[in-house]
């Protein structure tokens, strides 16, 4: 029986601060070494990180879905800064997921919950969310379907969808 290859892990470590702010958050992500998309930090996740850190007082106690979370640096942040959150990637990459629990494992947020959501599928996952006040998504728009699947799958929490550049 073949073995799958072991696969190589990192840890990346992120600082977020404001200018003028004596505050700063500093979060671990592991990464794994792996072709798959959501398995390491993408540029625009640290960029939309940094906009929920300086938004950080709005987010404290609300509802935020992360879609297309991969290894989850905006979903991460907005827990540490007081948000609700709920990480999602497609139910199609298993690894993805486990990635998405272990940043939040290494960042001491174990009971942040981790689902499956597939675009454009209604799935007993998406109807059981709860209602959201935030919809977090970065560099999620890299398959030529995936706007409008991710559309459908925001419109059905009936919720604003914000991306990131």
């Amino acid at each position: 029986m073949n073995e799958p290859a072991p696969q190589t892990q990192i840890e990346k470590t992120f600082t977020f601060e404001g200018s003028g702010d004596t505050q700063s958050l500093t979060v671990s992500i592991p990464e794994v070494l792996d072709p798959q998309y959501g398995m390491y930090v993408w540029p625009c996740a640290v960029v939309l990180s940094q906009y929920v850190w300086m938004a950080r007082e709005e987010l404290q106690h609300k509802t935020v879905l992360e879609l297309g979370a991969g290894v989850s640096l905006p979903g991460v942040v907005a827990a540490k800064c007081g948000a609700h959150v709920i990480l999602s990637d497609s139910a199609d990459f298993p690894l993805c997921l486990e990635n998405c629990r272990r940043s939040c494992n290494v960042n001491n947020l174990p009971s942040v919950p981790v689902i499956g959501l597939t675009w454009g599928q209604i799935s007993p996952e998406l109807l059981s969310l709860p209602p959201v006040d935030v919809i977090l998504g970065s560099d999620v728009f890299y398959e030529p379907e995936g706007e409008t699947l991710m559309l459908n799958s925001g419109h059905l929490t009936r919720r604003e969808v914000l991306t990131g550049p």
